[in-house]
């Protein structure tokens, strides 16, 4: 069970209501597990905005004529794992709340409650970040191997915002960096964009540096080339993706075309064409 220390939330239209009593409502993400147009545009605002919440939660919720209270106590990735929080708080505590007087004995009642939960959580891990943090990341990664159907055995090392380049338009989206795999995930309105590409595939990674926009990465296979913009951290992205390119590099057995020639160049990249970096940011054939 994944209880977070109580906090206030606005209630949006962004959740589903699938279960509810007086005190209690769990709500799962629009847009997770569903289709249509209002999940369609919540799935296009996580995707733009990079929210990235987890799918379930449950809000201690009251709302009357004199009161409106939300606080969000649980959170959760899958619907199992909520649904035990759910009905752990159907057995333990929701038989216990009629018995008070007023709202605010509720609420402190129950803030305390799930306040204890979580120490006592903390207490057996030993850790102490902040769980739905946690929870998050979890659901980031079950994303990264469903979005690209990878083996939960897939590392994923990091993932970043940015956009993929198509003729003139760039569709934000995130870059996702794994062991073995550099991909990119873009719902914009209904358009999806899905790339998958392993590292020993990519042969080149390009730093493009222009004047007046921000830094892009091309990234150059043997049949293709992506060109990735308006990153929030393009240092730190280009660091890593050049670190995961040449591990797998070292670990790749070298082909027939790839043995250097006497003039230092390999067939690969005589077909390919060598590519240098210019201040405007064009590339010219050397």
């Amino acid at each position: 069970m994944v209880w977070v220390k109580p906090e206030d939330v606005i209630v949006q239209s962004f959740w589903v209501n699938e279960c509810a009593n007086p005190y209690f409502v769990l709500q799962r993400r629009k847009g997770h597990g569903t289709s249509g147009l209002g999940s369609l545009f919540v799935a296009t605002i996580d995707s733009m905005f990079d929210t990235r919440p987890p799918p379930f939660r449950i809000l201690y919720q009251v709302e009357t004529e004199t009161v409106q209270v939300a606080k969000m106590i649980a959170v959760g990735v899958i619907r199992e794992e909520i649904q035990e929080n759910w009905e752990w708080l159907e057995r333990n505590v929701l038989p216990t709340l009629d018995s008070f007087e007023s709202e605010i004995d509720v609420r402190t009642f129950v803030v305390t409650k799930i306040e204890g939960l979580c120490s006592i959580e903390d207490a057996k891990t030993g850790n102490n970040p902040d769980e739905a943090d946690n929870v998050s990341n979890r659901a980031v990664i079950t994303k990264f191997h469903e979005l690209f159907r990878l083996p939960a055995s897939e590392k994923l090392v990091n993932f970043y915002i940015c956009s993929l380049m198509k003729g003139r338009i760039p569709y934000q989206g995130q870059m996702y960096l794994s062991v073995n795999y550099l991909c990119f995930y873009s719902f914009i309105m209904g358009k999806q964009t899905n790339i998958k590409l392993k590292w020993t595939d990519i042969i080149k990674l390009e730093k493009n540096t222009h004047f007046f926009i921000s830094q892009s990465m091309t990234v150059v296979t043997r049949t293709d080339s992506f060109n990735f913009t308006v990153f929030v951290n393009f240092d730190e992205t280009y660091q890593m993706a050049s670190q995961l390119a040449n591990m797998a590099m070292k670990q790749r057995p070298v082909s027939p075309a790839e043995v250097p020639r006497r003039d230092g160049r390999t067939s690969d990249e005589e077909e390919l064409g060598y590519v240098r970096q210019t201040r405007s940011g064009r590339k010219t054939a050397q």
